[in-house]
């Protein structure tokens, strides 16, 4: 038996967790869609020279879907002496891109892409690869990230309020709603399929809505009064339960469903 060292990356992470379950009441919608259709298309675009990533698509799609339900895009703080609602009046992912550091320790590096709902496909796309593939030691988020992990104890407790309590702050650091990159694709539309058959049972955010890929499996479904094995996608949401009900959620994702399964963003402008 040996003690491990709780490193500063994994109290940086408690840290968000605490305060996503302390300050906010989050609550999970978990998702199954058929992207097969969209995966074809993809696949179709990435031969003719157009590089588009699953990921790419699901961050142009949800930016859209908050554009047309700004409650989505709501945030509740805590100040001093009361609790505020704001509405951010911009769209902008805070995306999680999973990373190893120098020391080879798995890391969620935070980076934020402003104005997500305005950027094209391929803006997207190429934003995504540059936060892979750049050296850590070069991106500003990292620096951002090594400086909050140096915090002293005390800091570090003010760096939380902040977050929680200057919408300003908080819009700098971490945009305005959620998007994890935990699903993996090619970064040209094609994906490999995951057998695995772990499901989320809870998650957390600190935003008032976050999405959370997680795996495309092959599994049967009846489509046509047929058994067809299809390419479904599952994606855990959350919301923040103190600003958004649950049908204001269901009634956003029905649209959300439909422009991921029919691959609507990729058909030309009318």
């Amino acid at each position: 038996m040996r003690t491990v060292p709780f490193t500063r990356n994994r109290e940086l992470v408690y840290g968000l967790l605490t305060r996503a379950k302390k300050f906010h009441a989050p609550i999970s919608i978990v998702l199954k869609m058929d992207v097969g259709e969209l995966l074809t298309s993809l696949e179709r675009e990435h031969d003719e020279g157009r590089r588009i990533s699953l990921l790419a698509y699901l961050v142009k799609a949800t930016s859209m879907l908050l554009e047309k339900h700004p409650r989505l895009n709501h945030h509740l703080f805590h100040g001093l002496v009361r609790k505020f609602e704001v509405d951010f009046e911009e769209v902008s992912c805070n995306l999680v891109i999973l990373r190893r550091d120098p020391g080879g320790e798995r890391i969620v590096l935070p980076v934020v892409m402003r104005d997500s709902n305005r950027r094209s496909l391929e803006e997207i796309n190429q934003e995504l690869l540059r936060y892979r593939r750049t050296p850590l030691a070069e991106l500003a988020e990292i620096k951002a990230i090594q400086r909050a992990k140096e915090m002293p104890l005390v800091a570090m407790k003010y760096f939380s309020f902040k977050c929680r309590s200057d919408p300003r702050f908080y819009r700098r650091y971490f945009g305005t709603y959620g998007m994890s990159s935990v699903l993996h694709d090619s970064g040209g539309g094609r994906v490999a399929l995951n057998q695995g058959r772990g499901v989320l049972s809870q998650a957390y955010a600190n935003t008032g809505a976050a999405f959370l890929p997680t795996s495309v499996t092959e599994e049967p479904r009846v489509v046509g009064g047929e058994v067809r094995a299809c390419r479904m996608l599952t994606m855990t949401t959350m919301i923040d339960h103190h600003l958004i009900d649950g049908h204001e959620a269901l009634f956003a994702l029905e649209e959300l469903v439909a422009v991921v399964e029919q691959g609507r963003l990729l058909l030309p402008a009318t």
